[in-house]
């Protein structure tokens, strides 16, 4: 498809309405107005947008809003407890506000303060309600106390790989030596050409030209010319093979080599996707229909206890940034967008300034003159909501739609963003790319231990020692995690570990010990991956017992053996003491809260849930009821969900009190009561 400029796809109302909101406070229904004459966009539409996502506000504040994170680690922390103490804050001029994740699971509990006149929230970690109280009060009287920073934490540890630029100035040099592939192959085809009797010097240039610029030139072309690059651009006829137009074969091998998976929970092959949209742009210029695709970041991080992206988009953007550029070279994308949740001012800030570093490189941007065609890279700054983590939902957001995840096929890989390819992948993905291109595949695989390929990066938070984020090994234990003199250190008060929840509330909750009935895979003795763990742990593979303890930190493992086969990146660790009945029912709450509705399923499902929760905690159900209704009807609906549900959120739902139930029995059980009155105060 010629045309002498790229023609740039722009989000138009997530950030109208951020924009709005920074100048009132709100989202002023004059300024709403305003725009809706100025870009013809009605008023229903951005009603329907700003309704959606948590972060727009249709009324003004008050002076002051503290929210507090209620799930998970900051749960465990006493958020919950917290809440009704700052509640006598509620005035004229204070709002207090439960709110889901933040993202600071590592310093929990975690608060944020909202100033009216204050472009940003400030941040206030772990403190207490009288710390909190005197935080309002101050800010109240024009004096608020520095808020805490994310920089100021230490970030991982000198054994920390993924940097290859570590101690220096990152030049970008992965893409650079992508570029000299690219080039000179393109020579290779020059040389081709230039056999060819009809074809003039003047012809040679042009081709070098047009195929770089993806055929966005100034200038016309002979047939002959237009046919020869879209040869070299499909790898067609006379242009098969690495040193032609599979030139990106060269990067994509390494990948694939590397056995890069998708780290945001999923797993899936990252060099699956990376060919399956350069696949699609191929496609695409054999049509000869429009060529343009997308490379988004998924930085949307709402998982409650996981805050890895965090730490890498603030201290490592250039290999965010890198990434971006090498995954456009080998997918020949038009535009990258890193999504970035809107509660991490510090890392949109630090995404934004290696962007323009870039720029100035001349390796991205409009006029990228080292790369020798446009390239623009933005953030897009997230309107809130769980459910954008969702790659479907979040290419919603970024459309201008409410943030509601899609019915698919068809998948994003060809009809993504604006409905043309795009390579939606999560912040560590990308981040190791550059490794992976510098070092090699094998190298990058060759970190792992216990027989597992690569290294990767774990939140950490609840009952540790040291929470915090730890890249680690493939195949790390989690008793070397959790109690490593690198990692953790151990348990707070040196209490015996007694749940673990392995990726935040999606993955539910596991007891230390894994028996047969109670979370060992059936027949568990002639499974291939128990055999092995036992040969390489030292325990009898005929043992009807696994210490959680000896699980080694890796998907596939975890896949055949743990119940609900879940490995995210972010795990919190409970320690004896916790009743886990108790941080189930948060974790419904939390999908109660975050629910899209989209789904029927999902939306009721979640709210019949998180209602029996609190009626099982408030000692409103009878044992009898419970083992005979309650939980029969649990794990019916909970199959009804997860099977109608559009997305993870909705199959997410049932899990935290299905593993409750099932593993942690004896905490649920001093809830229920013989008659439906409240069950009687236990000694101590």
């Amino acid at each position: 498809m010629d045309t002498e400029r790229l023609t740039l796809y722009a989000p138009v109302l997530v950030p109208a309405l951020h924009r709005i909101q920074d100048e009132f406070g709100y989202l002023k229904p004059e300024a709403l107005a305003e725009f809706s004459k100025e870009s013809g966009v009605p008023q229903y539409r951005l009603q329907a947008v700003a309704s959606f996502f948590p972060h727009f506000l249709l009324t003004p504040p008050k002076k002051v809003v503290l929210r507090v994170c209620r799930d998970l680690s900051c749960h465990l922390a006493g958020s919950g407890k917290m809440l009704p103490e700052l509640d006598a804050l509620t005035g004229e001029h204070v709002a207090v506000e439960g709110v889901s994740c933040l993202g600071r699971c590592d310093r929990a509990p975690a608060a944020c303060l909202s100033v009216q006149g204050s472009e940003h929230e400030h941040y206030y970690l772990a403190r207490s309600s009288d710390e909190l109280k005197a935080i309002v009060a101050a800010t109240l009287q024009g004096a608020p106390p520095a808020p805490d920073h994310d920089i100021d934490r230490s970030f991982l540890g000198d054994d920390a790989i993924i940097d290859p630029y570590k101690g220096e100035a990152p030049d970008y040099r992965a893409v650079r030596a992508a570029i000299a592939a690219r080039d000179a192959s393109l020579g290779t085809a020059m040389k081709l050409l230039s056999a060819r009797p009809e074809w003039t010097l003047g012809m040679l240039e042009k081709f070098r030209i047009a195929a770089i610029r993806q055929m966005r030139v100034d200038f016309e072309m002979e047939p002959a010319i237009r046919e020869a690059v879209r040869s070299w651009q499909t790898e067609g006829e006379w242009a098969k093979g690495p040193e032609l137009g599979g030139w990106s074969d060269i990067l994509l091998n390494e990948i694939r080599d590397a056995d890069l998976r998708g780290l945001g929970g999923a797993g899936i092959p990252a060099v699956q996707k990376w060919q399956d949209v350069r696949d699609a742009v191929r496609k695409a210029r054999q049509r000869e229909s429009d060529d343009r695709a997308f490379i988004v970041v998924n930085g949307d991080e709402s998982e409650p206890g996981t805050f890895k992206d965090r730490e890498l988009l603030l201290r490592t953007p250039h290999l965010v940034v890198e990434a971006v550029i090498l995954a456009s070279l080998i997918t020949e994308a038009t535009q990258g967008f890193i999504y970035i949740r809107h509660e991490y001012a510090e890392q949109i800030e630090a995404c934004r300034r290696e962007i323009r570093r870039a720029e100035q490189l001349g390796l991205c941007g409009e006029n990228a003159m080292v790369l020798g065609r446009s390239l623009p890279i933005a953030v897009f700054v997230s309107p809130g909501g769980y459910i954008c983590g969702e790659q479907s939902a979040l290419i919603e957001a970024m459309s201008d739609r409410r943030g509601e995840p899609r019915n698919m096929p068809p998948k994003l890989e060809t009809n993504g963003l604006n409905d043309l390819p795009t390579l939606v992948s999560n912040v560590e993905t990308f981040a190791w790319v550059p490794f992976v291109c510098l070092r090699g595949g094998k190298t990058y695989a060759a970190q792992g231990v216990n027989g597992w390929k690569g290294r990767r990066i774990f939140s950490v938070s609840g009952d540790v020692k040291r929470p915090g984020v730890y890249e680690v090994p493939m195949g790390l234990t989690l008793r070397e995690l959790i109690y490593g003199e690198q990692y953790c250190r151990g348990i707070a008060g040196d209490k015996k570990l007694k749940g673990f929840a392995p990726s935040g509330p999606s993955g539910g909750f596991l007891p230390a010990k894994l028996t047969p009935g109670k979370g060992l895979p059936r027949d568990h003795t002639n499974n291939k991956s128990w055999q092995a763990l036992a040969t390489r742990r030292g325990f009898d593979p005929a043992s009807a017992e696994l210490d959680i303890l000896d699980l080694e930190l890796e998907l596939n493992l975890f896949r055949a053996l743990s119940p609900t086969q879940a490995l995210g990146a972010g795990l919190t660790v409970y320690a004896e003491g916790r009743d886990m009945a108790e941080q189930a029912v948060n974790s419904v709450e939390f999908f109660r809260n975050e629910s899209c509705g989209k789904c029927v399923p999902c939306r009721l499902g979640s709210q019949k849930m998180a209602s029996l929760g609190s009626h099982l905690l408030s000692g409103k159900i009878q044992a009898a009821s419970w083992k005979n209704e309650i939980l029969p009807l649990i794990k019916e609906m909970g199959t009804a969900i997860e099977l109608a549900s559009i997305c993870g959120l909705g199959r997410s739902v049932p899990i935290p009190l299905k593993t409750a139930a099932a593993f942690f029995e004896e905490d649920v059980t001093k809830h229920l009561s013989e008659n439906g009155a409240a069950p009687a105060a236990k000694p101590g």
